[in-house]
């Protein structure tokens, strides 16, 4: 069977045999069939005449020309010219790749090194059989270019034999795939590295016009033919720069090698051989390389771990084009290795280029939406176009699993996209079930009117920052921050649910209680992870027990002072840049720093409800379905006892449980007694003097007993 090697494999089999016979007819290689363990002389013969052409004459062999020059194999001779092989360093890299086409140089080698386990060439073997000593371990020192670039691979001596002549080499495997006509990829890397044919146009990536128009010059930055500038892509995940470096390599007629670091170095910190390989793998076969996983270069203190420096040498020599991948946060400087770089941002869409993604993904897909949903989903969720397009394949998923027919509608792309924008937030905050509605609220007209408007200018911030171009007279994010003020149990947090549920939101309570921490720096570190998360969660963030944070700066006296100060100024700033929804609330408003108070569109003030709004609050604790007596005083309950939302409920939960345990229904009785359990929490005493007739229950044995 023919391959591209065959008439250098038969002349190597000519010079193999030589020496063999040299060895024999001196003796020097015994007879005795347990040699070596043996390969007997036979098979050796057998072997020797197994060629696939004719070997020349074994008197002519050392006359024979150089395997490079006689080859007609094109790797073979792209190999020999991009790394400037002379004719005997192809000799010996022929003698390493030679059991990579057939197994039986495995058995000649064993058999000239006369141990059957050193199945490979080594250095002594190298000099017998290619004639030339000096030549031969010049050819093998670190320092030449089979070494240097690592077409070759060295095989340590056993530690019984140790010595410069007794060392092996072997072909790099992606030599060997190289020449077998394969691409050039390395087993051991596989998982780290791939190599793919570009599969997508300019004119399928989802940006408009002028963005398309802008990346196609990308191509011209992207010269192979000399050392052009790192293209960086910083971007979210979803946002098009995968898609864009497809299109730019097949611009450029190149395959794309996609390097991921973060599996390259899974459970290390060094790159180790692959920064080596990864060269040779593209001065074989050119193509662009696609670094992504930056986050693995840098340890948890920041500082690039010696893996940076190992690639950024690596960068430093390359001369093919570079897209490195990197998300906003990442930094990417120490692994350029000097090179200098053109950055892109991807994934910044503001409401006008959202709807005109979604009605290019929604044509595509084949999905009509009236122009007002489209707009709905713009202004609700920022996502890529990425996470546009996957909350389309989810709501198809969606629409089969609710066994829903016809074409997918609003709602249900608003669900997928739900779905699929808030997975890292979900490990940093709590989702909140939105059960209530604005029925459910019984807040007095003002503190009403208040939400009702935050709800519009949230519905309608797009018509404002964009349409009405006041985006680009605000100094701040086009975003929407309240603080809700007032005592425990008001109900803040149950509006915030509310405001979520009317605009088909998610939300996230933070508290920052649990954010701030001790020691220096954690503080600003645990906020930085929570907006970035918000950032693509497309959900209101609750941050609850502001107080905590947002106190009032002060005199620096000391470190802790200073630092205090610090995080107040690092949340300002994170709020600035966050462009979504949040609300903070806080039961000590006087505590709150004024800056806080400055940057929010809506300061909503909760105050204790009043006598009527708490015999509303009463009634509207109990459930319809819920077995009540007739003889519960919702009005007296209300005169009686200045209570927040909060306790009300509590307290209606604990009569219901009362009632519950005896199995009858809820009445006084077990309204006054849960009533007087939670004055007890309260550090309160319950007295005639507020229960007035209703005391007598309190001591009365009966249905509702303690």
């Amino acid at each position: 069977m023919s391959h591209p090697l065959s008439s250098q494999l038969s002349r190597l089999d000519a010079l193999l045999e030589r020496e063999i016979l040299r060895l024999r007819a001196r003796y020097q290689l015994s007879l005795d069939e347990f040699r070596g363990l043996y390969v007997s002389d036979e098979q050796v013969d057998r072997l020797l005449v197994q060629t696939r052409d004719p070997p020349p004459p074994a008197e002519h062999a050392a006359a024979a020309p150089a395997a490079g020059a006689r080859s007609a194999c094109a790797p073979w001779r792209r190999i020999a010219e991009a790394f400037g092989l002379s004719p005997l360093d192809e000799d010996v890299l022929l003698l390493a790749a030679a059991p990579e086409f057939d197994l039986k140089y495995e058995t000649l080698y064993a058999y000239l090194n006369n141990d059957v386990t050193r199945k490979w060439p080594t250095a002594d073997l190298a000099q017998r059989v290619l004639k030339d000593q000096a030549e031969v371990l010049r050819a093998l020192a670190p320092g030449a270019p089979l070494l240097e670039h690592s077409l070759l691979e060295r095989v340590d001596p056993p530690a019984a034999r140790p010595g410069l002549l007794n060392s092996g080499f072997v072909l790099c495997p992606a030599v060997a795939a190289y020449l077998r006509g394969v691409a050039p990829v390395d087993p051991r890397f596989a998982a780290a590295i791939r190599r793919r044919l570009p599969g997508l146009s300019w004119a399928q990536l989802p940006f408009q016009g002028e963005r398309v128009a802008t990346l196609q010059r990308l191509s011209l930055l992207a010269q192979s033919e000399r050392q052009s500038a790192v293209l960086l892509f910083v971007g979210p995940p979803g946002s098009g720069r995968a898609a864009t470096v497809e299109a730019l390599a097949g611009e450029l007629g190149l395959p794309v090698c996609r390097l991921d670091l973060s599996v390259a170095m899974h459970g290390g910190n060094s790159l180790g051989e692959l920064p080596a390989s990864l060269a040779l793998q593209l001065r074989l076969e050119p193509a662009l390389l696609h670094i992504e996983g930056l986050e693995a270069l840098s340890r948890d203190d920041g500082r690039p771990n010696p893996a940076a420096t190992e690639l950024a040498g690596m960068l430093r020599d390359l001369r093919v084009p570079i897209v490195i991948s990197a998300r906003p946060e990442e930094t990417w400087a120490h692994a350029l290795g000097g090179r200098r770089a053109v950055e892109i941002r991807f994934g910044e869409h503001d409401y006008r280029g959202r709807v005109a993604l979604w009605q290019k993904l929604l044509a595509d897909a084949r999905v009509e939406l009236q122009a007002p949903e489209v707009h709905i989903l713009s202004d609700r969720f920022a996502l890529s176009a990425g996470q546009m397009r996957d909350a389309i394949a989810t709501a198809r998923d969606l629409s089969v699993l609710e066994a829903r027919e016809g074409a997918l509608d609003a709602s249900m792309l608003a669900a997928a996209a739900r779905l699929g924008s808030d997975q890292a937030l979900g490990r940093l905050a709590v989702k909140m079930e939105c059960r209530h509605s604005w029925d459910d609220l019984v807040l007095s007209p003002f503190t009403l009117s208040r939400l009702k408007e935050m709800v519009a200018a949230i519905r309608y911030r797009h018509v404002v920052y964009s349409e009405w171009g006041f985006g680009a007279r605000a100094a701040a994010a086009t975003n929407v921050k309240a603080l809700f003020t007032g005592p425990s149990g008001v109900g803040k947090s149950t509006c915030a649910g509310v405001i979520a549920r009317e605009l088909g939101l998610n939300l996230y309570r933070i508290d920052l209680s649990g954010v701030v921490s001790k020691y220096i720096g954690e503080t600003e570190k645990n906020l930085d992870r929570i907006f970035r998360a918000a950032r693509s969660a497309n959900a209101i963030i609750l941050l609850d027990e502001a107080e905590a944070i947002l106190g009032k700066r002060s005199e620096v006296k000391d470190a802790h002072d200073r630092y205090a100060n610090i995080e107040v100024a690092y949340l300002l700033q994170k709020l600035e840049e966050h462009d979504g929804v949040v609300i903070l609330t806080t039961n000590l408003r006087r505590n709150i720093d004024d800056a806080f108070n400055r940057r929010m569109q809506f300061v909503i003030d909760f105050p204790r409800p009043n006598e009527t709004e708490r015999e509303a609050l009463w009634r509207l604790m109990f459930p319809p379905q819920s077995p009540l007596d007739g003889d519960i005083d919702f009005r007296f309950l209300a005169r009686q006892f200045d209570l927040a939302g909060g306790d009300i409920r509590n307290i209606a939960l604990d009569a219901a449980f009362l009632a519950a345990q005896d199995g009858l229904v809820i009445n006084m009785h077990c309204v006054v007694k849960a009533m007087a359990r939670q004055l007890a929490k309260q550090g309160k005493t319950a007295t005639a003097a507020e229960f007035k007739h209703y005391q007598r229950l309190l001591t009365a044995r009966g249905d509702c007993g303690f």
